[in-house]
């Protein structure tokens, strides 16, 4: 199980948990300490663009990556500013999901590896699908 090394812990560090399925992860970002708690920002099915307790992000899966970025103090402001701009914004599966999120804060990109790997995924089950299908009704006509 990977561990948070909160004296590393900056503003717009990754943090990336199990969400329920075996090809998806859940992405956050790291938006400081306050109040004396550990924030995230999520953009969380059923709730949108929001703002949770580090705790409540743990506690709903298991960690598996913390990318420390190291952000200088005026990128982190950017970052938080971003982030701010963006809270209500309704989650989308395929559109806009936690990872759309975190790589548009970060990186001025709204994209998903996850998404883009299903859809390869589907496409290719789809086709081999086809290829078969042809190929066992060349051979069931054979039969007959």
């Amino acid at each position: 199980m990977t561990e948070i090394n909160y004296q590393k812990l900056r503003i717009g560090d990754r943090l990336v948990r199990t969400k329920g399925g075996i090809l998806s992860k859940h992405h956050a970002l790291y938006a400081g300490f306050w109040d004396n708690k550990h924030i995230v920002a999520e953009n969380q099915l059923g709730f949108g663009v929001r703002y949770i307790l580090l705790d409540q992000f743990l506690n709903e899966g298991k960690l598996d990556k913390v990318e420390y970025n190291n952000y200088d103090d005026d990128t982190q402001t950017k970052i938080i500013d971003r982030i701010n701009k963006k809270i209500g914004t309704n989650y989308s599966l395929i559109k806009y999901n936690c990872e759309h999120f975190v790589n548009e804060i970060l990186t001025g990109v709204s994209e998903s590896k996850q998404i883009k790997v299903g859809i390869a995924i589907s496409i290719g089950v789809t086709l081999c699908l086809l290829a078969f299908g042809k190929k066992f009704n060349k051979q069931k006509k054979h039969l007959t």
